[in-house]
C-alpha cells in the first residue's frame, strides 16, 4: 500500500462539545473549508443553506463546529490539562437528551457529588441540555456558587446540586500498586508524553506490569497519543489517517525514539474511552507490546483539524473551528470508528480494576501457589492465595472466563515445573464456580475454533437450550444480526421503515437498518426478505463490504480490479460477487466448500466473520 506523509496541521482526536456557531467567521470562508478538507465531502446543496448554522446542522456530525474565542479556550484547557473553574467534569457531544458525562476529574465537585461516567446531564438549574445550548454557560461560574444538575442515569432521575470551584486537570496521574505502575491518563495532551515518561523512570524498577487506565479518556492530540504509546514500543509508525480521496498520511516517531520499558502493559479500556485512547490501545496491539481489558470501547475514529489563527487567515480574535477530516486507523491498518476495540480480557466494569491486578505479580523463585498466563505474547504471573480471596474470586472466575483459545494457562509446582490447565480446572482447584462462555454443540464443527472465539466475545448469541446449532441454513436477518453484533452497530444507526418487510417491532430490525445504513446490505424492490436463507456469495459480498470499511487493507482491495485470470478464477460466483470472493480469498478469510448460490450454515458464516476479524486486527490476537 502506498502512504503519503504531509502536514496534518493541529489534528485533534478527542470527542468535544456540539457548541452553537454564533460565527464571526465569514459564511463563504466556512464553505471554502468545509469544500476542501470536510472528510466526505458536502453536497453543493448543503454548502449553498443560508448560514453556518443550517450547513452544520444538514452535515450532522458532532465532531465538526464552530468555536467563540470563550469556547476554544475552554477546549484547549480540557485537552491541555489547566485549572479551570466549574463542576470538574468532561461531556460528550449532545447524547439521548442530554449530555453524557465522560470522565469525572478528582478532588472535584462533581466527585464529591457522585457524579459518574456515563450520567446523562439532561438539565441545569432547569435549563434542558439540548444539543443547541452549549453546556459550559448553564454549568460553568464563579467560584463559591451553586449549580443544580438534573441527571438521568440509567433511567433514574436525580437531582445534585455543586458548588463551583477552581479544579486542576491533571491530565496524568500515577502510582506504584503492589508490582503494578498504574497511570491513569484522561487526555492525550501536550504533557501526556513527559508525564507518562515520568512514570517510567520513577517507577519502572519496582514494577513487573503496568497499568494504563484509559477508561475515562476521550482522546486528545494525535502527536502527544504516538509519542505516549512509542514509550512503551519504541519508535515506529503509530497511526494512519485517510483522506476523502483515499490519500493517506501517517504519524511516527523516529526509529531511535526511547523504548522506556520492556514490562507488559494492561490497558484499562471502557465504553468511554474514546478515539486517542482507542488509538493507544491499537498501538500496544500491533507492536506486540501488552494486552487490553474491560469493556468494548467508545468508537470514535474520526480525526479533525482545528482551524485557528495560527494556521488559518480566516479565524480572527481567539475562534476556531473543527473540521472532521480524515478517518483513521492503528498502526495494523483496523480502524476503531463505530466498532470501538475488542479488548484482549472481556471482562465487566466492576472486575475490571481486580481482574488487572491479578496479573500483576513479579515472575516467582518457586512456582508452588502461582499460575502463569501467556497471552497475546506477553507474561503474566498470578498468586493462587491472592485470586482465592473472596473479594477477588469474581474477578478471577471472570478473568478465565474471559480467556480466548490463543491464552495458555499454567499451574507452577517446585521449583521449575509449569503444567499447562485448562480455565475449568484452574477454577475447580479454588472451588469457584466456572460457566464458559463456548456452547454445548460446537465441538464437531470443522469450525469450533473460530464459533467458540466469537462466543467468548460475546459476538454470537445461540438459542435458549445452550446450543448453537452450527449445521442450520442462516437467514439474511439471522446474518446481520451477527455481523451488526460483531461490529457493535448501534441499532440507532438505522432508519426505522427502510424496508417495507422489516418492521419496526421485528426483532432483527436494528440490526437489518443498521447494516442497511452503513451500505452493508441491500434490498429488492423495496424489501429485504429478511426470513429468506442467505446465500454463499452474499454472505462474500457482505463480508467483503466490511472489510472495505474496517480495515486499509480490505479498502485497498476493494480498489483493484479483477485481472482476467481472476475472473476465471471466480467465474462460478455471480459477477457481483467475484470481486468479493478474490478480496476475501486474499485475506485468507473464505471458509467451507459450499457453491456459491448453496444457502449458507450458521457454522460457515461465523466462521467467516472470526476470520475477517481476525485478519483485519478487530480481534486482539
Amino acid at each position: 500500500m502506498k502512504k503519503l506523509l504531509s502536514s496534518l496541521l493541529a489534528l485533534v482526536l478527542g470527542l468535544s462539545l456540539a457548541v452553537l456557531p454564533a460565527s464571526a467567521l465569514e459564511l463563504d470562508q466556512a464553505r471554502e473549508l468545509l469544500a476542501v478538507h470536510y472528510v466526505d465531502g458536502v453536497p453543493p446543496e448543503v454548502l449553498e443553506l443560508p448560514s453556518l448554522d443550517a450547513i452544520l446542522k444538514a452535515i450532522d456530525d458532532p465532531y465538526t463546529f464552530y468555536m467563540t474565542p470563550e469556547q476554544y479556550d475552554a477546549f484547549d484547557q480540557s485537552v491541555n490539562g489547566q485549572t479551570v473553574v466549574g463542576i470538574g467534569a468532561t461531556v460528550e457531544t449532545a447524547y439521548n437528551g442530554g449530555y453524557r458525562v465522560m470522565s469525572v476529574l478528582p478532588d472535584s465537585p462533581a466527585q464529591e457529588a457522585g457524579i459518574r461516567p456515563g450520567d446523562i446531564i439532561t438539565a441545569a438549574d432547569g435549563t434542558a441540555m439540548s444539543p443547541e445550548v452549549d453546556p459550559r454557560i448553564p454549568v460553568s461560574g464563579q467560584e463559591g456558587t451553586s449549580v443544580t444538575l438534573t441527571i438521568n442515569r440509567n433511567g433514574q432521575t436525580l437531582e445534585l446540586t455543586l458548588t463551583r470551584r477552581a479544579v486542576p486537570i491533571p491530565i496524568v496521574t500515577y502510582e506504584q500498586r503492589d508490582g503494578a505502575g498504574v497511570i491513569d491518563c484522561i487526555s492525550f495532551g501536550s504533557t501526556t508524553a513527559s508525564s507518562v515518561q515520568e512514570a517510567i523512570l520513577a517507577m519502572d524498577g519496582d514494577t513487573s506490569v503496568w497499568i494504563m487506565d484509559l477508561r475515562s479518556n476521550p482522546g486528545g492530540d494525535s502527536r502527544s497519543t504516538a509519542a505516549s504509546v512509542s514509550l512503551f514500543t519504541g519508535g515506529g509508525i503509530m497511526l494512519y489517517f485517510r483522506d476523502g480521496a483515499g490519500h493517506y498520511n501517517y504519524t511516527y516517531t523516529l526509529p531511535d525514539f526511547p523504548d522506556m520499558t520492556d514490562k507488559p502493559v494492561i490497558v484499562l479500556t471502557s465504553e468511554h474511552s474514546a478515539s486517542g485512547s482507542e488509538l493507544f490501545a491499537g498501538g500496544i496491539r500491533t507492536y506486540d507490546a501488552g494486552i487490553a481489558l474491560g469493556q468494548r470501547t467508545f468508537g470514535k475514529g474520526t480525526a479533525q483539524i482545528v482551524f485557528e489563527e495560527r494556521n488559518c487567515p480566516y479565524m480572527k480574535n481567539g475562534e476556531a473551528m473543527k473540521i472532521t477530516a480524515y478517518r483513521f486507523f492503528a498502526p495494523d491498518g483496523a480502524t476503531n470508528h463505530v466498532t470501538g476495540v475488542l479488548p484482549t480480557l472481556l471482562i465487566s466494569p466492576e472486575n475490571t480494576d481486580k481482574a488487572a491486578m491479578l496479573l500483576t505479580h513479579p515472575e516467582p523463585r518457586r512456582l508452588d501457589g502461582y499460575w502463569k498466563l501467556v497471552l497475546s505474547g506477553q507474561t503474566f504471573y498470578l498468586k493462587s492465595s491472592d485470586a482465592g480471596e473472596e473479594e477477588n474470586q469474581a474477578a478471577f472466575t471472570e478473568l478465565l472466563e474471559a480467556l480466548p483459545l490463543s491464552a495458555a494457562l499454567y499451574k507452577g509446582s517446585g521449583a521449575a515445573t509449569w503444567t499447562l490447565v485448562s480455565p475449568e480446572q484452574a477454577a475447580s482447584e479454588l472451588g469457584l464456580s466456572f460457566t464458559p462462555r463456548t456452547f454445548s454443540d460446537t465441538e464437531d464443527s470443522q469450525f469450533a475454533r473460530e464459533i467458540d472465539i466469537l462466543a467468548t466475545y460475546r459476538i454470537l448469541k445461540g438459542f435458549g437450550d445452550g446450543t448453537f446449532r452450527p449445521g442450520e441454513t442462516i437467514s439474511r436477518a439471522q446474518f446481520c444480526a451477527m455481523t451488526a453484533s460483531a461490529l457493535a452497530l448501534p441499532a440507532s444507526a438505522g432508519k426505522p421503515g427502510r424496508f417495507s418487510d422489516v418492521p419496526d417491532s421485528a426483532w432483527y430490525a436494528g440490526a437489518v437498518n443498521a447494516m442497511a445504513n452503513m451500505g452493508f446490505v441491500s434490498g429488492i424492490g423495496g424489501t429485504f426478505r429478511p426470513g429468506q436463507a442467505i446465500t454463499y456469495q452474499e454472505m462474500v459480498s457482505i463480508l467483503s463490504r466490511i472489510a472495505a470499511w474496517v480495515s486499509m487493507d480490505g479498502y485497498d482491495l476493494d480498489g483493484l480490479l479483477l485481472t482476467p485470470e481472476e475472473v476465471e478464477k471466480y467465474s462460478d460466483f455471480a459477477s457481483w460477487a467475484q470481486a468479493p470472493a478474490r478480496n476475501l480469498d486474499e485475506l485468507n478469510v473464505l471458509a467451507g466448500d459450499l457453491a456459491p448460490t448453496d444457502p449458507g450454515t450458521r457454522e460457515i458464516a461465523a466462521a467467516m466473520l472470526c476470520r475477517l476479524m481476525e485478519r483485519t486486527h478487530l480481534i486482539w490476537n
